[in-house]
């Protein structure tokens, strides 16, 4: 007797295999999600702490020099258990004709450092070579036999592509380009061959640790770094900032919007579970089953449903993931840890779902046992509760909102919790406007015929079956859109921002000199660009300091135009051939190291300034990849020429916010899945509740194509209805969302914007959906016989 409960639950469930499908499926995906999300999370994290550490990956010791002296590679090299000492040359230059900056790292001697290997052509061998990773390759637009031009402040390398090396496909691969030189690049006095970081790694015979190799290498060293390889480890993923945890972040809030849409989902389910089996509880009561055993009942059978949907998701999550590492490269990482608690999280909402329903369970008498609804009374007293509850919420919701949107170090906090509260509010109501907004499309449907005029009353004879259909759908479109019009919002800021921070979208100048008479023809001849202006420039001292002044037209005489970061209110400046003391304006205008001034003070301050500057504008929509690629080929030539302005910077945000939006409507896919999974049982319910009324309705005479036509109708009344107040409410929380983050930004002005065609495609594809999920209950319900519908219990 003791495991009489349990035996009930299991046989209920082999009885009725297909009453938990749903909820089986919704546990799968939503617990499957978080593990896939996890365990890819997991595999990045150790990617990219793989390529923070992986030059001393195979090395015992690690020596970082303060002063660059080669000289102590030899030393090491004779000391007592050491097997190699190899330097290690690091350091970074901007890739002429473009406002990339790339990294270069020394290609060891020793092929046991080489921790990465080549996906085309050689490894670099000279001081004119260079070797590209593959996605830096690509973002650059180069291939092995083209040449690039990096530079610092003072000097320039050429150098010939040689080969690609491997470089992965992760999230946040590209983020900084990487490329390999030999250390043969680091001889000679230009600053651009330079190492900024020399580190020598040391490799041992395996005759010491590496504790007591570092202690005597550390009586050579002076006052150089020694550590051991795992000591420098620790260090470099301390210093680094991972951003692999912005993603992390990203999909565990999905998967908490998952798990809410899939809680609603269930409790929705097992609402009809208990409905349909209202007489099989009443009875049970009736023999004299008391309230724990009812309880237990469900809930055992809700932990053993819960179970089989978290074992499922879990080799869902571990199957997707797998697959993902292959397609990136990266090495498959599963937190065990990690992924038993989400396991544990899907049984525990397939539990805690359940709890309603089994209070409802408890509460039935074996004469309401025959009812096949809830009492309406109960019905319209819970309904008038949840409305007073909803409205204080949304009122706190908005007090939190309106308090975010002022002056106080917790806005951000205070905005994103004041629309949770206000969105905890808006679902919670949705027995109370749902039903309304129903209503008045029963009054346009009655002009359609009576098959209509019926769809239309069935969807309010219910408050609560509309409410449990339309919620999940409501959390679904709402999101989306509330991604859609915050990114669309956020990048309408940004280059609004962008414009202000950088009104020139293509700079090319020459930091002293003259550029060559034909590069604004030259430049000019780029597809997609426009409106170049050749800007004469000259050196002076302003306040003091060597600065470059540019002559603008339509700048005043009476003034000077200076970064507004420089913060500065006046400028004495002293030319080549004359001199001016003017009042200094912020604008961005000018560029960190420019001031800027009309044609007329440039004449006085040096009657003959060449032109050292040209500016241009991207035609809207231009390509920027081959744009920049072909910018790069005109400007290489003239040495020390240097790529600026707002197009590079536009580019990457745009290409973020554009990601980030593709990246997250996929994640959305899954809530949106379950949600219309909800549809369907909801509908599912709607059937059996009906049973007897489909069946006097089809004795009356109304064919089984009219019975499922009404429920399709009903379908698309609900998701229609959802999907308005979806929309909505997405559009009001995109646009606070967006307020929110710009003045976490400083950004000056805040723009909104929302994407109609996208809009309508989220509505379009709910609605539709709406009218699918009503396929399976609508032909369950015209292919019962009138009498035995009628003869159903």
């Amino acid at each position: 007797m003791r495991f009489l409960a349990l035996r009930n639950a299991v046989a209920e469930v082999r009885m009725n295999p297909r009453r938990v499908v749903a909820v089986v499926v919704a546990i799968m995906i939503s617990v499957g999600y978080l593990v896939a999300s996890a365990t890819v999370l997991a595999s990045e994290s150790a990617t990219m702490d793989r390529s923070i550490i992986a030059r001393t990956v195979n090395t015992d010791v690690v020596v970082t020099l303060s002063d660059n002296n080669p000289a102590l590679a030899r030393q090491i090299q004779g000391l007592a258990g050491v097997a190699s000492a190899d330097l290690s040359y690091l350091s970074h230059g901007r890739v002429t004709g473009s406002s990339e900056w790339v990294q270069q790292q020394s290609v060891p001697d020793n092929p046991a450092l080489r921790w990465t290997d080549l996906a085309e052509g050689a490894w670099p061998v000279g001081p004119a070579e260079i070797a590209l990773g593959t996605v830096t390759a690509k973002q650059l637009n180069m291939r092995i036999g083209d040449e690039i031009t990096i530079n610092d402040a003072n000097s320039s390398a050429t150098l010939r592509v040689s080969g690609l090396t491997h470089e992965g496909d992760s999230l946040l691969s590209g983020l900084a380009q990487s490329s390999f030189v030999a250390p043969a690049f680091y001889t000679g006095t230009a600053s651009i061959r330079t190492s900024l970081q020399t580190e020598i790694l040391v490799i041992g015979t395996g005759a010491a640790s590496p504790d007591q190799l570092a202690e005597r290498i550390r009586t050579v060293a002076g006052t150089d770094r020694v550590e051991t390889a795992s000591d420098f480890a620790r260090r470099k993923m301390t210093e680094q900032t991972n951003g692999v945890y912005v993603f992390q972040l990203l999909l565990l809030v999905f998967g908490a919007i998952a798990l809410l849409v899939g809680g609603i989902m269930i409790v929705n389910t097992f609402l009809i579970l208990v409905t349909q089996r209202r007489r099989q509880i009443g009875l049970v009561r009736a023999l004299g089953a008391s309230n724990g055993q009812i309880r237990r009942g469900l809930l055992l059978e809700a932990g053993l449903i819960g179970l089989a949907g978290s074992v499922l998701g879990v080799l869902l999550g571990v199957g997707v993931s797998g697959v993902v590492a292959y397609r990136l490269g990266a090495l498959l990482t599963i937190p065990f840890g990690q992924v038993a608690v989400v396991a544990l999280v899907g049984m525990l909402l397939a539990v805690l779902s359940v709890v309603v329903p089994a209070r409802r369970a408890i509460r039935i008498s074996p004469l309401e046992a025959l009812r096949p609804v809830a009492d309406r009374q109960t019905e319209r007293r819970a309904l008038r509760l949840r409305a007073a509850i909803s409205a204080v919420l949304m009122l706190i919701g908005l007090a939190g909102v309106w308090f975010g949107s002022g002056e106080t170090p917790f806005a951000l906090l205070l905005s994103i919790g004041g629309l949770f509260v206000f969105a905890v509010g808006l679902l919670t109501a949705t027995g109370v406007y749902l039903p309304l907004m129903l209503r008045a499309c029963t009054g346009v449907l009655s002009r359609f015929g009576p098959t209509a005029r019926l769809a239309g009353n069935n969807t309010i004879r219910n408050p609560g079956r509309a409410a449990a259909t339309g919620a999940a759908l409501i959390v679904a479109v709402g999101i989306v859109v509330t991604l859609q019009v915050g990114a669309a919002s956020m990048k309408a800021t940004a280059n609004s921002n962008l414009d202000t921070r950088f009104p020139v979208d293509v700079t090319v100048s020459l930091f002293d000199g003259a550029l060559p008479p034909d590069a604004a023809r030259d430049i000019a001849a780029v597809p997609g660009i426009t409106n170049v202006r050749e800007l004469r420039s000259t050196r002076v001292q302003a306040n003091g300091n060597d600065l470059r002044v540019l002559g603008v037209p339509g700048v005043p005489d009476n003034e000077v135009l200076a970064d507004p970061y420089l913060e500065m209110t006046s400028a004495v400046l002293v030319g080549k051939t004359g001199s001016a003391t003017l009042p200094t304006v912020g604008n961005f205008l000018a560029p960190a190291d420019t001031l800027v001034v009309s044609p007329t003070t440039l004449s006085t301050l040096d009657r003959d300034a060449v032109v050292g500057t040209v500016w241009a504008d991207a035609v809207p929509g231009a390509d920027i990849t081959a744009l920049r690629s072909q910018l790069r080929e005109v400007v290489a030539p003239i040495t020390g020429a240097e790529v600026a302005g707002g197009l590079s910077a536009k580019a990457s945000y745009t290409e973020f916010l554009d990601r980030l939006l593709m990246v997250t409507t996929m994640l959305l896919a899954v809530a949106v899945l379950i949600a219309l999974t909800g549809v369907g049982n909801t509908l599912g319910l709607s059937v059996l509740e009906r049973t007897r009324e489909s069946a006097l309705l089809r004795a009356l005479g109304m064919q089984r194509g009219g019975l499922r036509s009404m429920l399709a109708i009903e379908a698309v009344l609900l998701s229609l209805a959802g999907t308005i107040v979806g929309i909505l409410a997405g559009t009001f929380f995109g646009w606070v969302g967006t307020q929110a983050i710009s003045r976490e930004l400083n950004f000056s002005t805040v723009s909104f914007a929302i994407s109609l065609p996208q809009t309508v495609i989220v509505a379009a594809v709910a609605v539709i959906a709406g009218m699918i999920a009503s396929v399976l209950p609508g032909r369950k319900a015209a292919r019962a016989t009138p009498v035995t519908a009628l003869s159903a219990d």
